[in-house]
């Protein structure tokens, strides 16, 4: 009981002592937090920053007593230390900003791929048009390319080519018999044709369709400035056969030709650019002329712009002639035509002529070749075709010459089929060589009598 007595008195006291006093805190002062980055900013954007303020917190307790008043003043120091840990999600935002300066440039110019040049110019030059001049050059060097098929018949193929010729780019058409090859290969020279109304294979479909059907591959140029080929220069002609032997020379880019055996047919101008190509290419098995022009460049000149050449069978210019003849003798050449020319047989083009002219060279032709020409052509004169096979044959040359004296300068009907029956068999004499060799008596009856089973 004495030990509840004294703690309840201390407690009294206790109670008594502390109601005199009146105790006031004073606020925390503001505190500055500053953040310092701890750390690398992650690639979530997640931060850790750390801050450390101090605060001063004044604490005052007055008493209230009759004695006089105490004033306690007691100042703290506290140092909080706080991590605060700030994690940023953001989803990216793109933006383009697009500034436009104008200012003053200096302009860039690309140049564009010029025009292959001519390997071999062709000039009003006899060094560069003459005979010896085209047979001492290459040819070739390109491959020929099947770029569209036109049709498929029973027999054989039909496709549009192009191939490389100096420099230009040159279309043709061929005819690919079915089975297998390689076949033995004619190259197909057509006439003169408007150039803007001409189609690949005008003047030489016909033919070529039927040495399809008897397993010939056919191959014609169109020539330069024909169908879809690029334009060069042409004087007499001899751009034309530049095309023809360049042609030759990639034959052997065609899988499906048999280059030891090929013949080449021609037709009134193409039949011009054959005896040149003959007189130029010694690998030519065989050939066939068909109402051709003069071999002889001065006499066509003559004959074309009216020379005072004497003539055996002297043609009078008419609109139908030079229908079928191009009358633009120069095609592509910029020098114009001497004057003199036609009074003087010494002027420029006469030399030129004399070297140019495959009927002064015909020694240089070794391929058999058969003739065929109409007696009422009123487009061309037969006597070019007696003369060149004359002048053959005086050279001890194979050329045989026929004449169908009902036509004229394209065949029809019963001549046509004559005309194709022969030369059929004379190719086949050269091209497809038989274990049996045929007489020629022989030969001559087969083809009466196969020409009046065929329709071409």
């Amino acid at each position: 009981m004495k030990r509840f007595a004294v703690a309840a008195l201390w407690l009294l006291i206790l109670i008594i002592g502390l109601h005199g006093f009146t105790t006031a805190a004073s606020p925390v002062s503001a505190a500055t937090i500053t953040l310092s980055p701890t750390g690398p900013i992650k690639e979530n954007g997640a931060h850790t920053a750390t801050a450390t303020p101090t605060s001063t917190v004044t604490v005052t307790a007055t008493r209230r007593a009759p004695t006089p008043t105490r004033t306690i003043t007691t100042t703290t120091a506290m140092t909080a230390t706080t991590t605060v840990t700030a994690t940023t999600t953001a989803t990216p935002t793109a933006t383009v900003t697009a500034t436009l300066e104008l200012s003053p440039t200096t302009p860039t110019v690309t140049p564009t791929a010029a025009p292959t040049p001519f390997r071999y110019p062709l000039t009003l030059d006899a060094k560069v048009l003459s005979i010896d001049a085209l047979r001492a050059r290459p040819y070739g060097g390109g491959s020929i390319k099947i770029t569209r098929v036109l049709a498929d018949e029973k027999s054989f193929r039909r496709v549009l080519v192009e191939y490389p010729s100096d420099g230009l780019r040159i279309t043709g058409s061929m005819n690919i018999p079915h089975g297998i090859g390689p076949f033995p290969v004619i190259v197909m020279d057509h006439g003169y044709f408007k150039p803007s109304e001409y189609k690949s294979g005008d003047g030489t479909n016909r033919a070529a369709d039927a040495f399809a059907q008897h397993g010939y591959l056919t191959i014609a140029s169109d020539y330069r400035c024909y169908a879809g080929s690029q334009c060069g220069p042409d004087p007499f002609y001899i751009g034309y056969a530049i095309d023809v032997l360049n042609l030759i020379a990639e034959l052997p880019t065609l899988p499906d030709a048999d280059t030891s055996h090929v013949g080449i047919w021609g037709h009134s101008m193409g039949g011009g650019i054959t005896i040149r190509v003959l007189t130029i290419n010694d690998s030519i098995k065989v050939a066939s002329l068909y109402g051709a022009l003069s071999a002889d460049d001065e006499v066509h000149y003559c004959w074309l712009y009216g020379c005072q050449v004497p003539l055996v069978t002297p043609v009078p210019p008419s609109s139908e002639k030079l229908a079928e003849l191009d009358p633009e003798f120069f095609q592509g050449v910029a020098t114009p035509v001497p004057e003199t020319a036609l009074t003087n047989p010494k002027a420029r083009l006469h030399e030129i002529f004399v070297k140019s002219s495959p009927s002064r060279y015909l020694s240089y032709f070794n391929t058999p070749v058969v003739i065929h020409h109409g007696e009422k052509d009123n487009i061309v004169p037969i006597q070019w075709s007696v003369d060149l096979a004359d002048q053959l044959n005086a050279l001890g040359k194979p050329a045989t010459l026929y004449t169908y004296p009902g036509e004229g300068h394209v065949f029809a009907g019963w001549g046509w089929q004559l005309f194709m029956s022969r030369t059929l068999s004379f190719f086949d004499g050269y091209l497809k060589p038989r274990a049996t060799p045929i007489t020629v008596e022989k030969r001559v009856l087969q083809q009466e009598r196969v020409a009046l089973d065929l329709s071409y």
